[in-house]
């Protein structure tokens, strides 16, 4: 086990449950003081007090701007400073045609999936320079920012705009000690809310299958034949986030068995 990160502290935006709460176990594990966020504050230290090792939980909604400087700054100041942030954070609703799909729905996808991951990384990068400390961020995106999605207009445009966000944040930030990288998951089923929402029905009637076909479904489409948890996504952040990586930045790392579509180009 990789165990670099002992003793260096994580903030886990969006930690309270499924692929972020896998990544905050992951660096509880690794022996990191981990700092969860959720939009309700039960869920969060609900979600801190189950992963142990000191972590906090902290309430936050993303779209509350001066809600992140607030929780970024407070974290940072609890743990004498912060080495990680991952933004896990993100919504989308359902499926729907983009002549259908109107500006509120639109506005709140960007707001959390995109403006939300600026302004969490802005504030972070602000402790981590005032504290002259290296620092890892780790933006989790999607594959469906790189290859679009039908009927994810506005998800598939926050996701690809997130990547663009993280390559110019790397450029500007390289030479003051801060590495951002992006992971992109795929067909996160198990432990995922929002495939417990109408994109189960939606996307098993699109592919002409029973709802509890969908995992094999998604299975057989990768090439590698397996599905993708929580779990595995939590090891590509974990891998991002440890010095085990420190000579990258600005790169995609996919977990999604292999999708030759996905593939970055």
């Amino acid at each position: 086990m990789i165990a670099d990160v002992v003793g260096k502290s994580a903030l886990v935006v969006g930690g309270s449950r499924g692929i972020g709460n896998a990544i905050a176990r992951r660096f509880a594990q690794g022996g990191a003081i981990v700092g969860v966020t959720g939009r309700d504050e039960a869920a969060a230290r609900a979600a801190a007090d189950a992963i142990g090792g000191g972590a906090i939980g902290y309430a936050l909604d993303v779209r509350d701007r001066s809600a992140i400087e607030t929780v970024v700054k407070r974290f940072d100041s609890d743990r004498g400073g912060a080495d990680a942030l991952v933004y896990s954070a993100g919504i989308s609703p359902a499926f729907t045609s983009a002549e259908k799909l109107d500006a509120a729905a639109w506005d709140a996808i960007i707001d959390v999936n995109l403006t939300g991951a600026f302004l969490t990384a802005q504030a972070f990068a602000r402790c981590s320079l005032a504290r002259s400390r290296p620092s890892s961020i780790v933006f989790i995106g999607s594959t469906a920012g790189l290859v679009g999605a039908g009927r994810l207009a506005a998800y598939s445009a926050s996701k690809a705009a997130l990547t663009g966000l993280a390559k110019s944040l790397a450029w500007d930030w390289a030479r003051k000690g801060i590495r951002v990288n992006v992971v992109n998951p795929d067909a996160i089923i198990r432990g995922s809310k929002l495939w417990h929402s109408s994109w189960r029905k939606e996307r098993a009637a699109a592919n002409k299958i029973n709802e509890d076909q969908i995992e094999e479904h998604y299975r057989q489409r990768s090439m590698l034949k397996r599905n993708v948890f929580p779990e595995d996504v939590a090891e590509a952040v974990y891998f991002f986030a440890s010095d085990v990586s420190a000579k990258s930045t600005g790169n995609i790392l996919n977990v999604d068995a292999g999708n030759v579509q996905s593939f970055p180009r």
